[in-house]
Parts: structure tokens; sequence; C-alpha cells
């Protein structure tokens, strides 16, 4: 199925999974070309772009690099800042990861073991729709046999600490040196902190923790974001029952892995194989889970 060494020819086509704001939102599908034995497990990527900019083409050569092992990637549009207010965008995040679970035979894969990829804000909305699928606000409404639960979750240049995002330059003044609009966005210090990760995790929210890779940019100097931050999470995610990968690229910036973006690099190749062979380990795990003897 999933093979790291016989890439597959890919195919890609665009669907509306969703409307709202009076916007078709849609969702390009990257599945290889032919059946595969079984049906093709299924990654869910969602870009990155500050919460408001870029839309689902943006890590289209990821995404088909993935596609071609054998799986189907769905990368989703949804409503940024400036289109809509909080939490419309990851309302729109858990309608995709439902709708894409109804739909999964129309791409001819299952829906049982549905990880997610994200890069940068795209990173903080897969990490926050990981740990909350069930969580009132983000709920899309949807009745059916599918719920918004991710099986594995894939960050890079994740937003862990957004309070020091916004306020690091300017404790005392957030709204002035807020370079992403979090302040707006979310509803003042108190609805970032509420959306921030690292402050989540340290609440007694219930909270799911997939089994989780961080890939970290080294070099990654955005407030919030750095390898210190990393690190933090990381250790306060295994406390409560989650299993971490966490990889710190050295030297490499913000952003690093996506082909067509930014330069080819050994950061980038490393970090491609990183995903790839996490990705290729939760799948082996799902088809071979640790059974407690009796």
């Amino acid at each position: 199925m999933f093979d790291l060494h016989n890439p597959l020819d890919v195919i890609e086509k665009d669907v509306v999974y969703k409307t709202a704001s009076g916007m078709d939102l849609q969702c390009r599908i990257h599945m290889p070309a032919q059946p595969g034995p079984k049906p093709w497990p299924m990654l869910l990527d969602v870009h990155g772009g500050g919460w408001n900019r870029f839309d689902r083409t943006r890590d289209g050569p990821v995404d088909q690099q993935l596609a071609a092992l054998g799986m189907v990637v769905a990368s989703v549009d949804f409503r940024l800042n400036g289109q809509a207010p909080h939490p419309a965008a990851m309302q729109d995040i858990h309608s995709a990861i439902v709708w894409l679970k109804a739909h999964a035979a129309d791409f001819d894969a299952t829906p049982e073991g549905m990880g997610a990829l994200g890069f940068s804000s795209g990173g903080h909305q897969v990490l926050m729709a990981g740990m909350r699928p069930h969580h009132a606000a983000y709920a899309s409404g949807e009745a059916g046999p599918h719920n918004a639960a991710l099986a594995y979750l894939i960050c890079s240049g994740c937003g862990y600490d957004l309070i020091t995002a916004m306020t690091e330059k300017s404790p005392v003044a957030p709204h002035q040196y807020d370079h992403f609009n979090l302040y707006d966005y979310f509803g003042g210090v108190e609805g970032v902190r509420g959306e921030s990760p690292l402050h989540v995790i340290q609440t007694a929210e219930a909270l799911a923790t997939p089994p989780l890779l961080l890939i970290q940019a080294g070099a990654d100097v955005l407030p919030g974001f750095t390898n210190d931050k990393a690190a933090e999470f990381a250790q306060r995610y295994t406390q409560r029952g989650g299993q971490v990968e966490l990889a710190i690229l050295a030297g490499a910036p913000h952003i690093f892995i996506n082909p067509g973006l930014m330069p080819d690099s050994e950061a980038m190749r490393r970090g491609l194989a990183m995903l790839k062979g996490f990705i290729a380990r939760q799948l082996d795990y799902q088809a071979h889970p640790f059974a407690p003897p009796r």
C-alpha cells in the first residue's frame, strides 16, 4: 500500500465539500491513478499563510509526493481571517474531516486511520483540530456516522505559543505589534489564549492526543514558533498521554520542507523523509497495534 520506494502516477481533482458565507469551499484531491489492493489511506492537508492567505494549492508538491506513495491527500480551502471571523476556519476544517470520511469511497480511500498535515498556521490549526475533535465551537453540525477525530498529526513551523506571538514586542500593547492580527481574529488576549496550543495543553480541558510528529525549523525566529516552545509543547503533550516525535532541523528557516516554495536543501530532503517515514510507521501500527498480554 504505502510504499516509500515505488511511486505511483497521481491524478488531481477539485470537489466542493461545503458552502459557507456564500463561498463554495473546495478540496483538492491528490490520489493514485489506479486502484489499490485495498482502499487507500487518507491524509488531510491544511495550508499555512498566517491564518489570512493562500489556498488549497499551497502545498501541492508535497501532497503529490505523498499521494504517489499510495494514499489520498486532500488539501482544503477554508474561510480565512478577513473572510469570516474565528472559529469559521476551524469549523471548516472540522467539516472537511467529516466530509472526507463520509466520501472516502468516492476516492478509493478508507475513512479509518485518517491523519492530518499542516505547515505554519496550518500546523496550528491541525494541532487544535486534532486535540479538539469534539469541541463545541468547532463543530459544524453535521449528523452522521463519522466524527472529526484524527489518527495522527504532522505539524511543521507550528505556532505553539500564540500569546508570545502576539505580545513579545509589546506585552502592554499587544494590538500595536500583532503581526498576524491575532488579537482581533481570536477575540482579545483571552481569545488568543484559548486557541494557543501551549496554553490549552496546560488546562483541565479534555483533549485528544493522537500520535504527533513536530518537524521544527531550527532557525525559526517567529515569536511563539521557536525551538524552546516546540520542546515545551512536546513535553506537555506526552504528559497528557500523547506519543510525540520532535525533530529539529539545524539552520532551517520557518518554511523549508515545501518544494517550489523554497530551494532544495538538506533540511528539505530530511524533513520530507521524516514525514513520509512517520506516515509509514503510523499506518503500520494501525495494521499491527500493540495488544497487552492477557
